[in-house]
């Protein structure tokens, strides 16, 4: 009987490493490293066209705009090791300079849309951030009460 049930297992054994032998190589495990600064530009400057009505040279002005802010949010990431605190004070400048690239293509009528979009954007994000954080006493406080008013470095993208 134990020749039996060293067999079986000698037998199963071999087969485990055969079927291990003949998967695919297994890739090594890469970062994800997120969109292209090229395609968060891309998809920032369409939206946006879509939202304020921009025309072809103003969608292209805020491209680069967009490409500007999210490779220099790229190189933010990487320098500073996953300390959140170090990279939201190092990117307020960098939002800071991409909505006022944007304000200076845009008509006063398109500003103002995206000063209303940019204001329900935060009020959305703070929703969101309520909804994962619940309150502990059930009450609402003048902390969790939407936003009212936009900071310059709000530029109503999400930012991860």
């Amino acid at each position: 009987m134990k020749k039996i049930i060293l067999s079986v297992l000698a037998i199963a054994s071999l087969q485990l490493v055969q079927a291990q032998q003949n998967q695919a190589p297994v890739q090594p495990a890469q970062q994800n490293q997120g969109p292209t600064p090229e395609q968060v530009a891309g998809r920032q400057s369409t939206h946006l066209q879509k939202v304020l009505g921009l025309s072809e040279e103003q969608k292209q002005k805020v491209y680069q705009a967009a490409f500007n802010r999210s490779t220099a949010m790229q190189q933010l990431r990487g320098k500073d090791g996953g300390n959140r605190r170090e990279l939201h004070a190092d990117a307020k400048p960098v939002k800071q300079q991409f909505v006022s690239d944007v304000n200076a293509t845009l008509t006063p009528e398109q500003q103002q849309k995206w000063e209303q979009y940019r204001l329900q954007q935060k009020q959305k994000q703070e929703q969101r951030r309520q909804q994962q954080i619940p309150s502990t006493n059930g009450a609402s406080t003048p902390n969790n009460a939407a936003p009212t008013k936009l900071e310059p470095s709000d530029d109503g993208m999400n930012d991860k």
